[in-house]
This record gives structure tokens, C-alpha cells and sequence, in this order.
């Protein structure tokens, strides 16, 4: 499991954690069960981390500690995080080797 954060997110994330006043550069990445597809979709959470919890997966990636609670890391192969802007959409973007493909509104992972 690894989670490469693109030049282009990084800087998205510093930018956000300065409009917020928040010190450091540690982000808590989770995936959490939707609705979708009668459960089995699954969609992603980046949030600063206030706190690294005792059974945290710690990772890094282009200067930012990235914590995964142990449930998100099983679902997790090879991720990169990036950053996309433009008309119909903005926001970050994750790519997990781990998803065998996407719920039909195609906002949601799926998993084995």
C-alpha cells in the first residue's frame, strides 16, 4: 500500500490548510461504505488530522503525513491522489489500484 499525493494536490492541501489557520501538514485518508449499489460502493475522505490514533497506518508522501485507520488501508493497493479543476467538476481525485470498478452514478469505488 502506498499513496502518492501529485505536485498539483499538495499544493491544493497546503492552501486549504492555510485559509484554515491549521499548523503542520498531516491528513487522515479514509474510505467509507455509501449507499450505492446496495452498500457496496465506496467513496474517499481526506480531512486534517488533528491526531494520529494508536493503530493508524502513518504514511508520506511529497511532504504531507498522510494517517489511515486500519479498516481504509485493507482497501487500499497502490493510491494517487490528484487535483483536477474545470467546468463540470473540481477536486481531488483518487486512484486505487485496489477498485475493480466504479457504481453506475460513477462517483463511488467498488471492492471485492
Amino acid at each position: 500500500m502506498k499513496i502518492d499525493i501529485t505536485d498539483t494536490a499538495r499544493a491544493k492541501v497546503e492552501e486549504f490548510l492555510s485559509a484554515e489557520g491549521v499548523d503542520g501538514r498531516r491528513l487522515r485518508f479514509a474510505i467509507a461504505r455509501t449507499r450505492c449499489m446496495g452498500g457496496r460502493g465506496h467513496a474517499y475522505s481526506l480531512q486534517v488530522a488533528k491526531e494520529r490514533y494508536a493503530d493508524d497506518v502513518a504514511l508520506s508522501s511529497n511532504g504531507l503525513s498522510i494517517f489511515v485507520d486500519p479498516a481504509s488501508a485493507r482497501l487500499l493497493g497502490d493510491v494517487e491522489v490528484s487535483y483536477v479543476e474545470g467546468f463540470a467538476e473540481s477536486g481531488f481525485q483518487v486512484a486505487n489500484s485496489r477498485s475493480v470498478g466504479k457504481c453506475p452514478c460513477g462517483h463511488h469505488d467498488l471492492f471485492d
